[in-house]
């Protein structure tokens, strides 16, 4: 058994599907000694182990060691190893930050909003030392702000929705703010941004937005609860 981020793996077959599946989050560290030795002693794997083990000694990137569990374990066909290839091979290309901000996206996707958010502000502490432009950091700021308006914590979504809303012109950013302050209940605010709207394209946020919160419609007299128990998750994550 290895663990990785409370993940446990207990056959090649796992660990292969593990690779497959979080390829984009996987580092050259994840492929260790203890991996090696797991490998070895426990699933009597030693060719695999060894394989691992040079693949290190010669400084090999991510994509070879993926590569060399999942064609050993024979779990996946050549098409779909064909796939992640390619889909890797582009990943290698992408800046530091552009990595950091497709795997920050991947953890809205998977509701792991307070997660994002940390992911989304150390990018943005790399700002001068990496030098993205004015677009790539308003991208983050919207995407935070999609994080923090997930976990009902609306005035940091404000927030970060206005900084990306000074570097992008992006309508998507105008729709999310007014979203914001029709589920934050910011009548002025509301007023104001949906000005900026013609009535038709009002009226049909109206109706998309009411279809969405009568499915998550949480029982009378609950809501504040509801909400402080996600705000107390957040801050505890966060901390």
């Amino acid at each position: 058994m290895i663990a990785e981020n409370k993940i446990e793996i207990w056959s090649l077959e796992e660990l292969c599907y593990y690779l497959y599946e979080n390829a984009y989050r996987i580092t050259e560290d994840f492929f260790s000694q203890e991996l090696a030795e797991y490998l070895r002693e426990e699933l009597d794997l030693g060719t695999v182990a060894d394989k691992l083990m040079a693949l290190k000694k010669n400084e090999a990137d991510f994509l070879e060691y993926i590569l060399a569990v999942c064609q050993v374990a024979n779990y996946y066909g050549q098409e779909e190893l064909l796939r992640l290839v390619q889909g890797l091979q582009a990943f290698a290309v992408l800046s530091r930050p552009e990595r950091l901000k497709q795997l920050a996206d991947s953890r809205i996707k998977e509701h792991l909003y307070a997660q994002a958010v940390r992911e989304y502000e150390a990018i943005l502490a790399l700002k001068y030392k990496e030098g993205y432009d004015r677009s790539f950091e308003g991208k983050i700021y919207h995407n935070m702000g999609i994080a923090y308006a997930k976990m009902l914590l609306y005035r940091e979504a404000e927030e970060c929705f206005k900084h990306a809303q000074e570097l992008l012109e992006e309508p998507e950013i105008r729709k999310n703010l007014l979203l914001l302050y029709y589920l934050a209940g910011n009548t002025r605010q509301y007023e104001d941004t949906a000005a900026l709207f013609s009535e038709e394209e009002r009226q049909e946020l109206l109706e998309e937005w009411e279809a969405v919160r009568k499915t998550a419609k949480v029982e009378n007299g609950r809501n504040e609860a509801v909400i402080e128990k996600w705000k107390q998750e957040y801050r505890a994550e966060m901390s």
